[in-house]
């Protein structure tokens, strides 16, 4: 049971942070600036990952080996059914906290930094989408492969594919208001898009680096969500400047 009990921590605090982002959907100032760190936090996740990397006690390959690997609870060959190989990391509670605490930010600032896009629906759905993007994979920390693989597999998959029509929906809605942004969040839509195509063709070419493939998937969209926030950020902050107080017209 004792083995367990990070895991439903990491669910409990799941649920309560959801439920706290409901009840204050509406303090758009405060869910605005917490979006913005949010986004922005996401630079140092992959810091995290090489100091698990570097604490593993067996070979592990950043360009072979898959993220999950990381938060594989125990030692040894076989540890879940595609894992004939041998595994060991010591820190995997530090990395199954990091998977479910970026799932997190993900959809908190995905819910903070809304208010930016056209008010269309379809940018509604977009939201939607990478609130899902985060929850899948705030899961795949809450349920470890070994733990139940296919769970962690089920919760894990809307995470592969989610995020690249949120960001087509995003670039098409802000192509005339933010051309250059739009064009960079297009580009990202392309490397997470080839880095799944990339990823289902490796039954067929086993040689394909299936770790990187991976990290770029999720890496491309860590990179637009936290350039994005530092680009409306610097909007935001120009635009406070830039609008006079309503005391400084004052006559005397």
């Amino acid at each position: 049971m004792n083995s367990y009990a990070p895991y439903f921590l990491m669910a409990g605090i799941f649920i309560l942070i959801i439920c706290t982002i409901f009840f204050a959907r509406k303090q758009h100032v405060v869910l605005k600036k917490v979006g913005f760190i949010c986004w922005i936090s996401l630079v140092f996740y992959f810091l995290t990952e090489y100091i698990v990397i570097r604490a593993s006690t067996v070979s592990y390959s950043f360009f072979q080996k898959p993220m999950s690997d990381l938060g594989v609870t125990t030692c040894g060959k076989n540890t879940y059914i595609l894992a004939s190989y041998e595994i060991c990391s010591p820190y995997h509670l530090l990395m199954n906290w990091t998977f479910t605490i970026t799932g997190l930010v993900i959809l908190t600032g995905s819910i903070g930094l809304h208010q930016f896009w056209p008010h269309k629906q379809k940018t509604k759905i977009a939201t939607a989408l990478l609130i899902t993007f985060g929850i899948s994979y705030s899961i795949s920390g809450i349920v470890p492969a070994d733990l139940h693989f296919l769970w962690h597999t089920l919760s894990s998959f809307p995470g592969m594919i989610v995020q690249i029509p949120a960001l087509l929906i995003i670039g098409i809605s802000i192509r005339k208001a933010r051309p250059k942004l739009a064009l960079w969040t297009f580009f990202c839509s392309s490397v997470t898009t080839i880095s799944l195509l990339l990823i289902l063709l490796l039954p067929l070419f086993p040689e394909l680096p299936g770790g990187l493939l991976q990290r770029i998937l999720y890496g491309s969209v860590y990179l637009w969500m936290a350039a994005t926030a530092l680009v409306l950020w610097r909007k935001e902050h120009i635009n406070v400047k830039d609008t006079p107080s309503k005391y400084t017209s004052r006559k005397i």
